[in-house]
């Protein structure tokens, strides 16, 4: 089997402006943590007035290995979608799932204390959303993890929901909040919407 051609970058404005910010917004929050704090999704902030953060959390990745993968995870499945799907509808589709986890855990905030104080970024979420919407669009593709582990798209989603549940059993369910609820909506998403092309 051939492994599929991987997008040109700046194939999609979409997608090259997206690891652009993130790359840029993570280096500087690197540089100062101040930006990721102002840039957090923190439900105590948010009901404050400080709502920017349900658009800015999704663009700050903390780590460096973990930008590394949220960026290749944009490239390479969001730069699959976005020619399949067009830009405007892999937007809506994206500030559907990743807006909608935003506010439903700034909604959880007002229940929960540990909600309230947290601040949560969003490399993780964003690749669990485009994997999820991925494998979804094309089922029967095979997606060989680190050269050994051949996984159609259905058993990439199984994997993907898997290891979000097991990091949330060991770090708490509100923890994960926003990749658990994006990771709900990604695959809870309508088929058909899925299948239409623009």
């Amino acid at each position: 089997m051939l492994a599929p051609m991987l997008p040109r970058l700046g194939s999609s404005k979409l997608i090259s402006t997206w690891i652009w910010l993130t790359l840029l917004a993570s280096i500087a929050a690197g540089v100062s943590g101040a930006l990721a704090g102002w840039a957090a999704l923190a439900p105590s902030k948010i009901w404050r007035g400080e709502v920017w953060r349900l658009v800015t959390w999704v663009f700050v990745e903390p780590g460096a290995v973990a930008l590394i993968l949220t960026c290749a995870s944009i490239y390479r499945f969001g730069g699959e979608l976005a020619p399949r799907w067009g830009d405007r509808r892999l937007r809506r589709f994206l500030i559907e799932i990743l807006g909608g986890a935003a506010v439903v855990t700034a909604l959880l905030g007002l229940i929960s204390t540990e909600v309230w104080h947290r601040g949560y970024l969003g490399g993780w979420v964003v690749c669990d959303v485009l994997v999820i919407a991925w494998a979804r669009q094309y089922p029967d593709s095979v997606l060989v993890l680190y050269g050994v582990l051949p996984l159609n798209g259905r058993n990439l989603i199984t994997m993907i929901i898997a290891i979000t549940c097991a990091y949330a059993i060991f770090a708490g369910p509100l923890a994960m909040a926003p990749e658990l609820l994006a990771c709900a909506a990604a695959y809870s998403y309508p088929g058909a919407w899925l299948a239409r092309r623009l």
